[in-house]
């Protein structure tokens, strides 16, 4: 993680750990301590204890012991939850960003979409990661849903880690639903846009639960208690 600035701290701590964790710099099951944080940061231990308990009264982190942080191995039946609420919430974004987008704001999100081909193509993955995540939460922007978009990447805190272990496999075609998305975007069709983006999400479902029981599987009897 990089360094950073001072003003203001508390929320540039929560900020930059936020990223970290939707790039994949924080995998299930690491651990952290505050002041390893702290030191990678270049601040203080306080707003990086502060940051961590927000953090994990979101259920982005978890305090397994006072000096034991760790990013969690998300359950089967958690995953399925949050996919269950995605489905719904971003294929309702999508819907609405057909009707409501501008002609500007869709050739944003083309942009956007070219430069994490790009990203795939030079195979940088985390660069890849943060780019699907941005795709995703752009579509609350483009449908005019500010408040839709502060619960999905709430969502998207909690997942980071494990679509980032996702990208590891270097899946084929990552890319390709987002660009029938654009295109129904283009077309102004809500009902393909909804279709496109709960495609993309059911696309990586096998993989995902794979991944979910392999991570799990290496747990010890305490942890995965």
């Amino acid at each position: 993680m990089e360094t950073i600035g001072r003003t203001p701290l508390g929320e540039q701590v929560y900020d930059r750990i936020a990223k970290a964790l939707l790039t994949g710099q924080m995998r299930p099951n690491d651990k952290l301590t505050i002041r390893g944080l702290a030191d990678r940061l270049g601040v203080s231990s306080t707003p990086v204890r502060d940051a961590v308990k927000q953090l994990t009264q979101e259920n982005v982190l978890e305090h397994r012991s006072p000096k034991d942080v760790r990013v969690p191995v998300m359950s089967q039946d958690t995953y399925l939850e949050i996919l269950e609420i995605r489905l719904s919430l971003e294929g309702l974004a999508a819907e609405r960003a057909a009707e409501y987008a501008t002609d500007g704001q869709i050739r944003e999100l083309r942009r956007l979409l070219g430069r994490n081909d790009q990203a795939i193509e030079k195979r940088r993955w985390a660069d890849a990661t943060e780019g699907n995540q941005e795709f995703h939460l752009t579509l609350c922007d483009l449908a005019g849903m500010p408040t839709l978009q502060k619960i999905l990447r709430g969502l998207w805190l909690r997942m980071g880690p494990l679509v980032a272990v996702y990208y590891d496999t270097e899946p084929e075609g990552l890319n390709a639903h987002h660009h029938m998305v654009l295109q129904a975007l283009e077309a102004r069709d809500g009902r393909a846009a909804r279709r496109a983006i709960r495609a993309d999400l059911l696309s990586a479902k096998p993989e995902m639960l794979a991944q979910i029981a392999d991570l799990r599987d290496r747990l010890s009897p305490v942890e995965a208690a």
